[in-house]
């Protein structure tokens, strides 16, 4: 009898950390990598629905705050692309030591692209999301 309240207990609490969990992934709005290249890149950038990104970059993590105009341009860049229904990854027929290679999540959605195979239509969005890390940074 002990055993079967300690499972249930096990259980009851695996439910809820799970639940915790994906209210946090639910205000998530993008998650983006960035990797490799000549200077070894490492960038993460989260951005949730609010604006509030968080960049990590090797050693360092910075906290900011996105204008809603970025946020808003950024949506309608990605909904333009119907990222959605694009490939899950773009590689190269070649690889190469200098490339850099990008995963992008939006709307439960990866895509995972490196240097040279990237199509034109998501060329805005890398754009974008490589300017937010530019600015955001501050060592």
């Amino acid at each position: 009898m002990i055993y079967k309240i300690k499972v249930i207990t096990y259980l009851v609490i695996a439910v809820l950390l799970v639940r915790c969990e994906g209210g946090k992934k639910s205000d998530m709005f993008v998650e983006y990598y960035r990797t490799g290249g000549f200077v070894g890149l490492d960038d993460h950038l989260t951005i949730d629905k609010d604006g509030n990104a968080i960049l990590e970059r090797r050693d360092t993590k910075t906290e900011f705050k996105l204008d809603s105009d970025i946020i808003n341009r950024l949506e309608i860049l990605l909904n333009d692309a119907e990222f959605t229904k694009l490939k899950k990854e773009y590689l190269p027929s070649r690889q190469g030591g200098d490339l850099i290679e990008y995963k992008i999540t939006y709307s439960g959605h990866t895509i995972r692209m490196i240097d040279t195979a990237i199509p034109e239509i998501l060329q805005p969005i890398l754009e974008s999301l490589n300017q937010i890390i530019e600015n955001g940074y501050q060592p």
